[in-house]
């Protein structure tokens, strides 16, 4: 990495009720690059993501230690509103999306763009409409960064999964200042061909500057998308690396603090599934049951 990190964390630390959950945990971040977050379920991870993202529950259970700085300047990141000001998105694991609102409202939620009428002029700027063309313009400009080609106008209900997640992305990218974008396992509930067009769509937004934390499990993608690779285990940063350096083996042993066999690695190459049967159904006869005027089959 050369020049000033577009994130830096410094000795990050947390407690909740006694227990420590990060200890002294310390990684930067390149302008348009890609550092991939991995560790087993209670590593810290989402810990330290609520903390980048300033959670209330980090707040509400006596903040955090260390320090935050983006683009070299030193920031407190006290609430997800103050991260959102300082240009930093993030996509929660669950699609927070509202289903009877199509994918333009969706996008633009809390940002809608109003335009006077006779009736706001008389009675104050609560009257005031949507401006629907205005809106729907920039829902599609932030759905094209991505390659999202659907129709901004669609309701959210319907929409397949993985339209979903791109959804959720475009509606980071609309707020204007992004800088720094936090995917929290996007491709969790996808595809394999929608979640490689997530990574494309993700190569496209390092293209034009901007940073990404990515979270994942998939340790094949992780491998593929990133510049840098941190691995947390038991609250502590294990190891700060990178795909040149390291294989999915090694990552994976990383993780769990043990050597476990590849073929137990989840991620792992097609070429490394063995050959012979893992489940085998032979034909069977299936009873259906019936009420009343039917019976047993």
């Amino acid at each position: 990495m050369t020049g000033t990190p577009r994130l830096e964390m410094r000795n990050i630390g947390k407690e909740y009720y006694g227990t420590r959950v990060l200890k002294c945990v310390s990684c930067s971040l390149g302008e348009g690059q890609v550092l991939s977050l991995v560790g087993e379920n209670g590593a810290g991870k989402s810990t330290l993501m609520n903390i980048l993202f300033g959670m209330p529950v980090i707040h509400a259970t006596g903040g955090y230690e260390g320090e935050i700085f983006l683009d070299g300047e030193k920031v407190a990141i006290d609430s997800p509103e103050r991260a959102m000001e300082l240009g930093i998105g993030m996509v929660h694991q669950e699609f927070m999306l509202l289903p009877g609102f199509t994918i333009t409202e969706n996008v633009k939620l809390n940002r809608e763009l109003t335009k006077g009428n006779l009736v706001s002029a008389l009675f104050g700027k609560s009257l005031k409409w949507l401006d629907m063309p205005a809106m729907r313009s920039d829902a599609r400009a932030s759905m094209d960064l991505i390659g999202l080609t659907i129709d901004e106008m669609l309701p959210v209900r319907g929409l397949p999964v993985g339209h979903m997640q791109f959804v959720e992305i475009a509606r980071e990218l609309d707020k204007k200042n992004i800088r720094l974008l936090v995917l929290d396992e996007p491709t969790a509930v996808l595809t394999e061909t929608d979640a490689a067009k997530l990574l494309d769509a993700m190569r496209l937004l390092t293209s034009k500057g901007i940073s990404i934390l990515f979270i994942s499990h998939r340790l094949d993608e992780v491998m593929n998308v990133s510049d840098t690779i941190v691995v947390l285990r038991d609250g502590e940063l294990i190891s700060e690396t990178t795909p040149q350096r390291t294989s999915i083996d090694q990552i994976a042993e990383l993780m769990v603090g043990r050597k476990i066999e590849s073929s137990a690695i989840a991620g792992r190459p097609p070429e490394a599934i063995p050959d012979e049967y893992i489940l085998e159904i032979r034909p069977w006869t299936c009873r259906e049951r019936r009420s009343r005027a039917s019976h047993w089959t």
